[in-house]
C-alpha cells in the first residue's frame, strides 16, 4: 500500500527548508510531496531605506529582497522573520507573531522615527495605514510579489490519497482551493490560523486543524504528529 502524502505547497526554497525542519521519524510515515503553487519575485520597487530610521519585516521574503542591514532597527512578524533579518545585518526585534499584535506594539511603545515596511504585493493587517492613522508615520514599499502558479501533476496525485497539507497564507488557502476544484476529500490541512482556515470552511475535507498560534514550531508539531497518526488503523 502507497505511503499518505505530505504535500508542501510553499515555494520551493520555503518548501525545502520547512521538510528539512520536520523530525525524520515523522517523515517515514508519508511521501514528502514539494508543489509550490507560488513563486518569490522581486517587484524592483526604489525602497528608499535612507529615508527612514526603522524598518517593518512581516515576511523573511522581504529581508531577502533588501540590502543588508548595516545595523539599522527592523521591527519583525515571527521568529523566523526576525533571525532572517539579524542574519542580514538588521538589528531585529520580533514585535510580535501577527501584523495585527505588531501593530499592537508600535502603539503601545511607540518608536520615535519614521517607519518603512518592507513587503509584498499582497499584505494583510493594513499595517502601514493603521500605524500612521495612529500617529506613527509609516510607509509601505512591497519589495516582492507571489506569481500564482498552477497545480502540478505531483500534487494532483498527492490528492487522489490520503495527505497532509500544511498551509500558511490566507492568500495560499484561497488559491489552493479554487485550483482543487472542490478535490481535497482526502485532504488533511493544517493551517496557520484561523485567516488560512476561512477558505477551507466549506469544503469536503479529512480533516481541518487550526494550530494554537501561528508560529514554526506549532506547525512543525502538529505536520509531525500527522502523519505519524494518518497512517495508524
Amino acid at each position: 500500500m502507497a505511503l499518505p502524502s505530505l504535500l508542501i505547497t510553499r515555494p520551493v526554497d520555503s518548501a525545502a527548508a520547512f521538510a528539512a525542519s520536520l523530525d525524520p521519524a515523522a517523515l517515514t510515515a508519508v511521501r514528502v510531496v514539494i508543489a509550490p503553487l507560488m513563486k518569490i519575485v522581486p517587484t524592483g520597487q526604489p525602497y528608499g531605506l535612507e529615508e527612514h530610521h526603522a524598518v517593518i519585516f512581516t515576511s523573511a521574503n522581504a529581508v531577502a529582497h533588501v540590502p543588508a542591514g548595516a545595523g539599522r532597527m527592523a521591527y519583525c512578524v515571527g521568529e523566523k522573520t526576525r533571525q532572517a533579518a539579524l542574519a542580514s545585518g538588521w538589528k531585529a526585534q520580533k514585535a510580535g507573531d501577527t501584523a495585527q499584535e505588531l501593530v499592537a506594539t508600535l502603539q503601545a511603545d511607540p518608536p520615535n522615527v519614521s517607519l518603512l515596511h518592507l513587503g509584498g504585493v499582497h499584505t494583510r493587517g493594513d499595517i502601514a495605514q493603521r500605524l500612521t492613522s495612529s500617529g506613527l508615520k509609516t510607509a509601505h514599499v512591497a519589495v516582492y510579489e507571489q506569481h500564482l502558479l498552477l497545480m502540478a501533476k505531483t500534487a494532483v496525485e498527492a490528492l487522489k490519497a490520503p495527505c497532509v497539507i500544511p498551509v500558511f497564507s490566507p492568500r495560499s488557502a484561497a488559491h489552493l482551493v479554487q485550483i482543487s476544484k472542490g478535490d481535497l476529500g482526502n485532504a488533511h490541512v493544517i493551517a496557520l490560523s484561523s485567516a488560512v482556515a476561512a477558505p477551507f470552511e466549506r469544503e469536503k475535507l479529512a480533516q481541518l486543524v487550526v494550530i494554537s498560534a501561528p508560529q514554526a514550531i506549532y506547525m512543525r508539531n502538529a505536520v509531525e504528529n500527522m502523519c505519524k497518526s494518518i497512517c495508524l488503523p
